[in-house]
């Protein structure tokens, strides 16, 4: 190894190089975090307009079903995709590792 290497100093374009690097990591970071914070809040803005749309669907279909004499469809689905979130969720807490 040669000792000049130790104390060699990077040359401007080299520094110039790492300086462009970094900020531009930087930035590209701080957009990142950016977009997802912009998906997150509409998510969350969204959710109650769902939550209010869905209701109001099923309670038209219940009142369609109710008139046509047919059983809602809506709620067989329903039932069946909520139990398989519970047990998912059950499974997912059972199996789950603890830090303590």
């Amino acid at each position: 190894m040669h000792p000049y290497l130790i104390t060699a100093k990077p040359g401007w374009f080299r520094r110039t190089a790492t300086g462009v690097r970094v900020w531009t990591l930087r930035l590209l970071a701080l957009l990142v975090m950016a977009v997802l914070g912009t998906v997150v809040l509409t998510v969350r803005f969204a959710r109650p307009i769902v939550n209010y749309t869905a209701t109001r669907l099923i309670f038209l279909e219940l009142w369609a079903a109710q008139r046509l004499g047919r059983p809602p469809v809506s709620g067989f689905i329903g039932a069946g995709i909520t139990d398989g979130f519970v047990d998912e969720f059950h499974r997912a807490r059972a199996h789950a590792t603890t830090n303590a």
